[in-house]
């Protein structure tokens, strides 16, 4: 039995996340309009003012501790009664604050913890809904990265080089086996930076030796390798770098990758040539960066994104996600 996904499971929302605050606050807000709208004398402005007033400082309180303890939550098996409790005591704290001790209301904290209540369930609900399109889009990124092509070209290289250079026929093999046993192993599981560059390396090795002086690769790392990210991010990239610019190319071209950790956010950048009719990308090239943008947001949410870019240079990718240390344990291998 396979364990629960690691960055994309757990039995509470992250909290620290971006898209989890919005829709925390988008739902305060939504409650505040509904209030406003119910009041009967035409004082619908200032209803909403006074209510906010009540209820935004909890809010903002209650999220900050979250995110701070969110840490230690994650290691509980049932966190979530320490949720609504925590959401409680700081909406009573900012409540006893507003009110400087007096005409304490305790229905705010009472009404804050069931919304707490109801808002993990929201999330739980969320999370159930998300696990057929992870396994949606595990299916469609196998679909789309074991290309025959890919395979038989492979396989072609290492024959070729069976009796002339019989150690480079096997790291071909080699390195071969190793991406597709990544390819198949649980898309749940943690990777790390250090694990996409091998992988990317090992795809790179390969297409090396088939390509020969037509393809150039530029390393540029200054991150961190142990950030913790899904698996296979960065290989894909690379493979639509050589299947879309480097070999649509008559000379070639160099692929250059970069890592760079800026504000508390990875960056990963691909730049590879254009080629020379100029030609748009296939739709192959734009259903991986769409499957891609998928498992993107189903593992980090709002907080992660991809962009792309064309110039007289050629194509770039970046993806922005944000820095997260490998859960302890994570495997550095994906063979079991």
């Amino acid at each position: 039995m396979s364990e629960p996904p690691r960055l994309s499971a757990s039995p509470m929302p992250d909290f620290r996340n971006l898209g989890v605050m919005l829709r925390v606050l988008s739902l305060l807000t939504l409650l505040l309009l509904i209030d406003a709208l119910l009041a009967e004398d035409g004082q619908q402005l200032w209803r909403l003012l006074q209510r906010a007033g009540q209820l935004v400082p909890g809010a903002l309180l209650t999220l900050a501790c979250l995110a701070l303890f969110t840490p230690h939550l994650q290691r509980l098996r049932r966190p979530q009664p320490w949720i609504v409790l925590l959401t409680a005591l700081a909406f009573g704290a900012c409540q006893r604050w507003l009110t400087l001790g007096q005409d304490f209301n305790w229905g705010v904290p009472l009404v804050a913890a069931l919304m707490a209540g109801l808002l993990l369930h929201y999330f739980r609900l969320r999370d159930q809904a998300l696990a057929p399109a992870l396994a949606e889009a595990r299916l469609a990124a196998l679909q789309s990265r074991i290309r025959p092509h890919f395979l038989f070209n492979s396989l072609n290289a290492a024959i070729a080089l069976i009796r002339l250079k019989p150690p480079q026929a096997e790291m071909v093999l080699e390195n071969l086996a190793e991406l597709f046993r990544a390819q198949l192993a649980d898309p749940g599981r943690d990777s790390t930076l250090g694990r996409e560059i091998e992988l990317t390396r090992m795809y790179l090795a390969i297409e090396q030796e088939r390509l020969g002086e037509r393809l150039r690769v530029a390393w540029d790392i200054d991150a961190p390798l142990d950030a913790g990210l899904p698996p296979l991010i960065l290989q894909p990239l690379a493979e639509n770098a050589v299947l879309h610019g480097v070999e649509s190319c008559p000379d070639g071209g160099e692929i250059r990758i970069a890592a760079r950790l800026r504000q508390g956010m990875l960056l990963l950048t691909l730049r590879n040539p254009r080629n020379a009719a100029g030609a748009p990308r296939q739709d192959g090239h734009r259903m991986a960066l769409a499957n891609l943008t998928e498992r993107l947001s189903l593992f980090f949410d709002a907080e992660a994104s991809v962009e792309t870019e064309a110039d007289d240079d050629g194509y770039r990718t970046v993806l922005r996600l944000p820095y997260r240390l490998a859960r302890p344990g994570h495997p550095e291998s994906f063979a079991e």
